[in-house]
């Protein structure tokens, strides 16, 4: 016999230290387990947060260990899965989790079906295109689409999404993640080889082509020609790594680039950055940009997706061209050579995190989703969104 909770089947692909990975960790974390059972279901093992949602009290995560690509057996584990957990809400994250998790949780008349849109923009890639447009389809059948930016909603929308099915909940921030201690954060630029009067310029983001880390590269080449001072740290691990070391050494930045992978004590490594970049090409909520700004460091983003939601031009940071390596160059010299102004956007930037971006009013606002569709759909009338 099911107990009274509710249960949230998590369907991803990997638990790898990136944005949606971080959400769904602290969304998990955040869930009142009185009222919600959270079952988080990674397609493949290992990822850098895999050990941290083992350790949620009052949460479960099942590993499918899929083979590869035509391993379809996948299926039927989610199936059963459905089914033998009767879950109430599947919420996948990320393709092909969400193709996979949305269609079965349709052929399972899961009571409730949300697709989750992390970004403003479809990928390029062949596959990804063929998933896209997939989930435009199955998304028919879904109860929400959720978004974590005004930008993706009206992506969702030119997807012929109903926009009367469309939530947008902004990402959450967790600020017990970014603590550090002092000596840490100096060893770290001692690494770095920082002189006294140099300036850390970082970049948080994994190694992929949609972060564009070759034009925050060709953009830390011009920074070097006229503030030799100046190092540039890489935040961030994924398949462009050695493509991305060997540009520094053709750009002559050997000496000034460090990459330092993915890393757990992200408040540490922050904290070492006098201002934190984003070259993507496009971006929903991003992280890594909050987590700079909520300990008082001043951004430079490119303008592109939900980045202006966050970053206020003049106010909270500085928004660029995507793709253009001279206007990054440029933002950045403008803070390096107005400290005060760059003093200021900082506390701006912190104010405003900390007043729009919690990760409790995140979770509450999920919780409230679940709730109340499930009310409305009759399964649940004793339910209270409380």
């Amino acid at each position: 016999m099911k107990d009274s909770r509710i249960t949230v089947m998590f369907p991803i692909n990997y638990l790898r230290a990136g944005g949606a990975e971080q959400q769904l960790l602290e969304l998990v974390r955040g869930m009142d387990k009185a009222r919600f059972e959270p079952l988080v279901v990674s397609f493949h093992p290992g990822g850098i947060i895999e050990p941290e949602v083992r350790k949620i009290p009052g949460a479960e995560l099942i590993c499918l260990n899929r083979k590869g690509r035509c391993d379809f057996l996948v299926l039927y584990k989610i199936l059963q899965l459905l089914r033998q957990r009767k879950v109430d809400v599947v919420q996948p994250f990320l393709t092909p989790a969400s193709f996979f998790g949305l269609l079965l949780a349709i052929l399972c008349r899961t009571p409730v079906k949300i697709l989750t849109e992390r970004s403003a923009q479809r990928r390029k890639r062949p596959g990804a295109r063929l998933y896209s447009k997939a989930l435009d389809f199955l998304s028919r059948f879904a109860d929400w689409a959720v978004s974590n930016s005004e930008a993706g909603r009206k992506y969702l929308i030119k997807r012929h999404i109903n926009p009367s099915r469309i939530k947008v909940i902004h990402n959450g921030l967790n600020l017990s993640r970014l603590s550090y201690d002092k000596e840490d954060v100096e060893q770290v630029r001692q690494k770095l080889g920082v002189p006294p009067e140099g300036k850390v310029v970082g970049v948080m983001a994994s190694l992929f082509p949609v972060k564009d880390h070759v034009i925050f590269l060709r953009a830390a080449a011009i920074i070097n020609q006229t503030m030799p001072h100046t190092r540039f740290a890489l935040l961030g691990d994924g398949p462009l790594r050695s493509y991305l070391e060997n540009l520094s050494q053709e750009l002559g930045l050997a000496s000034k680039v460090i990459f330092f992978g993915e890393q757990q004590n992200v408040g540490t490594y922050l904290s070492t950055f006098d201002m934190a970049v984003l070259t993507s090409r496009t971006e929903g909520c991003s992280n890594s940009l909050l987590e700079a700004m909520a300990l008082g460091k001043p951004v430079v983003a490119t303008d592109v997706g939900g980045i202006r939601e966050l970053v206020h031009h003049g106010e909270t940071g500085l928004l660029v061209p995507s793709g253009n390596a001279e206007a990054v160059a440029g933002a950045v010299l403008s803070l390096i050579h107005d400290p005060e102004a760059a003093r200021a956007m900082g506390r701006r930037a912190r104010e405003h995190v900390a007043s729009q971006f919690s990760v409790e009013k995140m979770v509450q606002q999920y919780q409230s989703l679940y709730v109340e569709t499930l009310r409305q759909k009759g399964r649940r009338r004793e339910l209270s969104a409380g």
